[in-house]
């Protein structure tokens, strides 16, 4: 049981150093591809007509406050762990369940997301997506 702990804290520690940089909060909360702002700011590249920017930017403004809470309640949650594992390591295997539904939200999310954008793009356009995705990842 200790191992398993200290493996956990380990890891949440090693992730959180990463990923410490507010602009990488989404990215650090979950490692899904973030679409819709990569979509939208290829708008013209990728040919899409109003109706379809509108539909998108309907998903965002609609979705987003629910991510944005979402990835605060992951780092928040973060933050109180690390914080109980220094001092009592009481119950935290018990206690970083709420992290991990939030990061489940987020996949579940982010799945209805891409989801979400192969209904409105075409199937060209939505393979120029993960071009362009893949294209500014770094290469591993």
């Amino acid at each position: 049981m200790k191992k398993m702990l200290v493996i956990i804290m380990m890891m949440l520690m090693t992730l959180s150093n990463v990923y410490a940089g507010a602009g990488h909060a989404l990215r650090h909360a979950n490692p899904l591809p973030n679409l819709v702002r990569l979509t939208l700011g290829n708008a013209e590249l990728l040919q899409l007509n109003a109706t379809q920017v509108k539909e998108i930017r309907t998903w965002a403004r609609t979705n987003k406050p629910t991510m944005m809470k979402l990835v605060q309640k992951v780092m928040n949650e973060e933050y109180m762990l690390k914080e109980e594992a220094l001092t009592t390591d009481k119950d935290v295997v018990k206690n970083a369940e709420s992290m991990l539904d939030a990061r489940r939200e987020i996949i579940k999310l982010k799945t209805a997301c891409r989801m979400n954008l192969k209904k409105v793009l075409s199937e060209k356009q939505y393979a120029q997506v993960i071009g362009i995705y893949r294209s500014t990842q770094p290469k591993r």
